[in-house]
């Protein structure tokens, strides 16, 4: 009985030794959760951030591509106005040039003014009004008045086609200026698009560093809620494996009480039993008889 109470005494000290280890484990197991959901939750802040930020550059991303295609857009259209633009100079660079040859023309042909031609037709249609002319006098006159009134249709004619051309090369002068003015808006909206560019691919650049970050967070989140899961599934089984151990801690202590019990019942037996073949006692008290018949306190 001795050997079995030792035994029960020192499952009883393994045991407080495991429930004491038990108790480190989990408490252990309690810091690092704690640990965890603290870096959790910064992870989540982060993240968060990240997410903002990453919507900011996709936002502002978004904004310098329609930004870019309203640049191209407008060159183009500069572009189409330029060209027919251009078509048009031609033309009036052509048709200048043909006024010109003709007035030049005209000019080299009849070199008398035409203030000049008027007034030498009104002086001969005076002449012919006011003077008796005989037949071939008045043939004579009628022919120079045509020949002055062909000049004066011929000069004329010049005078209209250096106007016209005058007018041609003003507008020519005009829509060359245009032109100008477009191929230098031209030029600018291109060094403008080079530059919206260079932006976008920055941005694309910046966005995918920022989603990057994004997936390297989301993916530590993800770990760090294993971790915990792991850690709550940890502090679980220790748990109950403490209260398990605290059981059979309990149950041998109840053990080793009895075992005592009996074994002090054995003893006072023992006493009695001697007693009663020295004394030849035949009368009992309760307790005696209780010692006797083996009754222990926890069986009353």
């Amino acid at each position: 009985m001795e050997n079995s109470i030792k035994e029960l005494e020192k499952r009883a000290e393994d045991l407080s030794r495991e429930i004491q280890q038990a108790r480190e484990t989990i408490k252990a197991l309690k810091e690092r959760r704690h640990r965890l959901l603290s870096e959790l939750k910064e992870i989540r802040g982060k993240r968060a951030a990240l997410l903002e930020d990453l919507r900011r550059a996709k936002s502002k991303l978004r904004e310098s591509i329609e930004e870019r295609r309203k640049l191209v857009s407008e060159v183009k259209s500069l572009i189409e106005e330029r060209r027919k633009l251009l078509g048009e100079l031609k033309a009036i660079k052509e048709l200048a040039q043909s006024k010109k040859a003709a007035f030049q023309a005209l000019s080299e042909e009849i070199r008398v003014p035409i203030s000049a031609l008027k007034r030498k037709i009104e002086e001969l249609e005076w002449y012919m009004q006011t003077h008796v002319l005989t037949l071939e006098e008045e043939k004579q006159v009628v022919r120079k008045l045509q020949a002055y009134n062909s000049l004066l249709k011929r000069a004329l004619s010049a005078q209209r086609e250096k106007e016209e051309y005058l007018e041609l090369r003003a507008l020519h002068l005009s829509l060359k200026s245009r032109v100008a003015e477009l191929t230098s808006k031209i030029s600018e909206l291109r060094s403008a698009i080079t530059a919206k560019t260079r932006e976008i691919e920055e941005l694309r650049s910046s966005v995918n560093a920022r989603l990057s970050e994004y997936m390297n967070a989301k993916t530590l989140l993800e770990n760090k809620k294993k971790e915990i899961e792991a850690c709550n599934n940890d502090l679980a089984q220790n748990t109950a494996r403490l209260n398990a151990l605290r059981q059979e801690y309990n149950n041998v202590l109840k053990s080793i009480a009895r075992e005592r019990e009996k074994s002090l019942i054995e003893l006072k037996k023992r006493d009695l039993l001697n007693k009663i073949s020295e004394n030849g006692k035949k009368r009992f008290s309760l307790e005696e008889l209780k010692i006797l018949y083996g009754f222990s306190e926890s069986e009353e």
